[in-house]
C-alpha cells in the first residue's frame, strides 16, 4: 500500500515538470590553474628625498606653421538697396526639375526595432590545469634606494615659425540691386510662373539615410579642399546652390538647423578643384538611440561623390 502511494506521487511530479529548451542552453567552462612552483624575488626599500631646487626640464620649442591660403572660388550673394516704399508684386510659382528624380541606389531602409530574444539557460563546468608558478617578494636588509621628489620645475620656452602647407577658402562677393521695399511693402500674387532646377536636387534624388538610419554628421572634404557654409530653407534649395557653383562636389543640408554646406574638394598634388569626394557622412545606428531616416542631414551629390560610414555606437562600445 505504501509503495502504491509513492508511485502515485512520482507520477504527479512527472505531470507537472517544466520542459527544458535544450536548443537555447549555453555551456560556460571555467579553468582553474594550479601553480607548480614558487619563485622568490628580493626587493629594496626606497627612501624619498624632497629636492630643495627646481628640476630643469630643458628647452621647449613652440612651433608655428604658417600656411598659404588659396581661394578656390567666389560665391556671390545679392542684396536689395531700398530706393522707395510701396507695393511689391511677387509671382507665385511651382518648381519643375529637368528630369524625373530617382532615388540613389544602395541605400535601402528597414524598420527600426529589436528582434525578440529567447531566454537562455546556462550550464557551468570546471576543469583544472597545473602549470606556471607564483611569486613572493622578500625585502633586502642593509640596502636602501633613494627617490628624489621634485615640487618645482624650470623650463625655457622658445618660439619657432616655419612655412608649410596650403589652406583653402571660398571667397564671397555681394551684388546690390535696387528695388521697392520698406515697412509698408505688401505682397500680391499675380500670374503663375515655372522655376526649373537641377534634377539632381529633386527631393527624391537626395539621400537622408544609409543602411536604414538617419545621417548624424559629416567630415568636410576628407581628402582636402574647402567648405562654404550658409543657410537654406530646404535641402533642394541648398543643393541648387551647389549645382550653380563651379565644380561644387556635394551639398549637405541639416534639417535640425537649416545649415547648408557646399563641398569643394581639391587635387592633392595641384590644389585645383577636382570634383572628388565632397564629404564622408556618418549614419547613427544607435544601438540605444538609433537615428530615424530624414531626421538629420540631407545629401545632394553633384559633380563629385560622397562616402558613408557608421558613427560611433552610443552604448559606450
Amino acid at each position: 500500500m505504501q509503495s502504491i502511494a509513492i508511485a502515485a506521487l512520482l507520477a504527479g511530479v512527472g505531470v507537472y515538470a517544466l520542459p527544458q529548451d535544450g536548443a537555447s542552453c549555453v555551456t560556460v567552462t571555467t579553468e582553474v590553474i594550479i601553480p607548480t612552483y614558487t619563485d622568490s624575488y628580493t626587493t629594496t626599500p626606497v627612501s624619498t628625498i624632497t629636492a630643495t631646487t627646481p628640476k630643469d626640464l630643458g628647452t621647449f620649442t613652440f612651433l608655428t606653421i604658417e600656411s598659404s591660403t588659396k581661394t578656390l572660388a567666389t560665391l556671390t550673394t545679392t542684396t536689395t538697396d531700398c530706393t522707395a516704399s510701396g507695393t511689391v508684386y511677387k509671382e507665385s510659382h511651382h518648381t519643375v526639375y529637368t528630369t524625373s528624380g530617382k532615388s540613389p541606389t544602395g541605400y535601402s531602409r528597414r524598420a527600426l526595432g529589436l528582434s525578440p530574444r529567447a531566454t537562455p539557460c546556462t550550464t557551468t563546468t570546471t576543469f583544472t590545469t597545473t602549470y606556471g608558478g607564483t611569486y613572493t617578494f622578500i625585502e633586502a636588509t642593509g640596502v636602501t634606494s633613494t627617490y628624489t621628489d621634485y615640487t618645482a620645475y624650470s623650463q625655457i620656452t622658445v618660439t619657432s615659425t616655419r612655412s608649410g602647407g596650403s589652406a583653402y577658402a571660398i571667397a564671397t562677393a555681394t551684388a546690390t540691386t535696387e528695388g521697392v521695399c520698406g515697412s509698408t511693402v505688401t505682397c500680391t500674387a499675380t500670374a503663375s510662373s515655372t522655376v526649373t532646377q537641377d534634377a539632381r536636387c529633386a527631393p527624391t534624388a537626395l539621400v537622408s539615410a544609409s543602411n536604414g538610419f538617419g545621417l548624424e554628421y559629416a567630415s568636410d572634404t576628407p581628402t582636402g579642399g574647402a567648405a562654404f557654409v550658409t543657410t537654406a530653407d530646404d535641402a533642394s534649395q541648398c543643393c541648387q546652390l551647389c549645382a550653380e557653383a563651379d565644380r561644387c562636389a556635394a551639398s549637405l543640408w541639416d534639417v535640425r538647423t537649416g545649415k547648408c554646406t557646399l563641398e569643394f574638394p581639391v587635387d592633392f598634388d595641384s590644389g585645383e578643384l577636382n570634383c572628388g569626394e565632397g564629404a564622408l557622412v556618418y549614419y547613427d545606428a544607435g544601438p540605444n538611440h538609433p537615428m530615424a531616416p530624414g531626421s538629420g542631414l540631407f545629401v545632394g551629390t553633384l559633380c563629385g561623390n560622397v562616402g558613408y560610414g557608421s558613427a560611433k555606437p552610443d552604448d559606450g562600445t
